[in-house]
């Protein structure tokens, strides 16, 4: 991998440098295309590879959405149309899978593909339905999306996420959270591997604090993904591949991901983590919650005693903190008496950076650094204008 996308470098320099020297060659000449081929070829190429690692996975719907959408129904319970209520629970009863949800209509109108249904008292509903798939695939050059090879999928299975095979033990890590008893009594999920073959995997363990979930199939196919140990540098040309069907496109890295959804590849075809709309899981915090998902079926994190807040890009603490910059932070609010965190002297308004050296921005990725700590662990804090580093003697829950 490394090999074969190393040059993509020095060819989007060259396509810098010669700007002036391309601009004033003749319209579709052999430089300005033979560069644009290059690219193409390495894009190509590093999608390939990384499909050698990728499993079409199905899962069932996750209870926590039922649940998440159900809040809004019982807050309102006493306000809601006894009908309209019926309606919104028999709705829930019959979820609808990632697979059957239509992406949203460009415009305000209803197309060609949509139905109008009136409801006496209520209004008019619009009906969007999924609109159809170009069959081909887009050049990566011009911003299309890179497509799995069309494949015949067998009656009963319909794959709606991706997952990235950890080693040759057949380990696969999901990034979403499933509950063990969504999957009902038999704990068999199906799966097709990157070669197309349909199989089963059993059900390994899931965490709800990182969204992941761990299943294992026992003759794995392909090549097991490479996972990186930090986040890509802001301005790192990087490819994400999309959870719901693995589907690709080159992207500029801002800092945090804010717009980006899906596992991130360097160019050197490494898993630098998965992205959630600004949130980040690096490699390694994947690497550590299968561990601890492989050892207990679960992940047994250390008590810390303290309430944090998620600071945000656009958060004022961020503001007022010059030398924060663009860095995100996990701000304590609340150090809870006589924990570990009151003893080892932290303090509400510190802002902690790293948990034994691992850098922490958002509440997925420290809950992943604090997952099985146990005895003194350095944190990196940062109080007032100082940096500082605290030992704090953390303890494992049984």
């Amino acid at each position: 991998m490394h090999r074969t996308f190393v040059p993509i470098c020095a060819v989007l320099l060259a396509m810098i440098v010669g700007g002036t020297r391309i601009l004033h060659a003749q319209a579709g000449g052999p430089t300005t295309r033979s560069m644009l081929d290059e690219l193409n070829r390495e894009t190509t190429a590093l999608y390939r590879q990384a499909q050698t690692g990728i499993y079409r996975v199905q899962l069932p719907q996750p209870k926590w959405v039922n649940a998440f959408a159900m809040a809004a129904v019982k807050r309102w319970d006493k306000q809601l149309d006894p009908e309209l209520r019926r309606r919104l629970e028999q709705d829930a009863a019959n979820p609808i899978q990632a697979a059957e949800v239509a992406p949203a209509a460009p415009t305000t109108r209803p197309s060609s593909d949509s139905d109008t249904t009136t409801v006496p008292g209520e209004g008019t509903y619009i009906v969007v339905r999924p609109r159809t798939v170009m069959a081909e695939t887009r050049d990566p050059v011009l911003g299309g999306r890179l497509q799995p090879p069309p494949q015949t999928q067998p009656a009963g299975f319909t794959p709606n996420n991706i997952g990235l095979l950890l080693d040759a033990d057949g380990h696969i890590l999901v990034p979403l959270y499933v509950e063990r008893d969504a999957l009902g009594p038999g704990p068999a999920v199906k799966l097709a591997g990157p070669d197309g073959a349909l199989t089963t995997a059993k059900f390994i363990g899931s965490d709800r604090q990182t969204n992941l979930t761990l299943l294992q199939v026992e003759k794995p196919a392909g090549r097991p993904v490479r996972l990186g140990s930090s986040r890509p540098e802001a301005g790192a040309l990087v490819m994400c591949l999309a959870t719901t069907d693995g589907a690709g496109r080159l992207s500029i890295w801002s800092d945090g991901g804010a717009q980006e959804n899906g596992v991130i590849l360097t160019t050197d075809g490494q898993v630098a983590g998965i992205a959630r709309y600004g949130q980040f899981l690096t490699g390694s915090a994947c690497r550590l919650i299968a561990r601890q998902l492989i050892e207990y079926g679960s992940v047994r994190r250390a008590t810390l005693g303290v309430l944090i807040t998620e600071i945000r890009r656009d958060d004022l603490p961020r503001r007022q903190q010059p030398v924060l910059g663009v860095r995100s932070a996990m701000r304590i609010d609340q150090v809870i008496a006589n924990s570990a965190a009151d003893k080892a002297g932290l303090r509400a308004g510190d802002l902690v950076l790293a948990v034994g050296g691992e850098p922490v921005s958002d509440l997925p990725s420290f809950a992943a650094a604090i997952a099985a700590r146990n005895g003194p662990t350095e944190l990196q804090v940062l109080r007032g204008e100082a940096v500082m580093k605290v030992s704090v003697d953390l303890q494992q829950q049984k």
